[in-house]
């Protein structure tokens, strides 16, 4: 089965962003998973290894927020 989660982040000059991840974990299938981006770039990860992101707009870190 596809299980999709989605991670909501914002700077604080009300730019907004956001992580939508699909992945298949279905038993004697192929393994996959697919992460896009809406309004950020990649910036590393932090130190639980998630993804950290920069605003698309002004380059600033975005910080993760509860879903808009």
């Amino acid at each position: 089965m596809t299980r999709r989660t989605c991670r909501y982040f914002v700077y604080a000059n009300g730019h907004q962003g956001e992580e939508m991840t699909s992945k298949n974990d279905q038993p004697y299938s192929q393994q996959w998973e697919s992460i896009r981006t809406t309004g950020m770039v990649d910036d590393g990860t932090d130190l639980r290894d998630y993804a950290n992101y920069k605003c698309k707009r002004c380059g600033e870190p975005m910080s993760e927020t509860r879903r808009p």
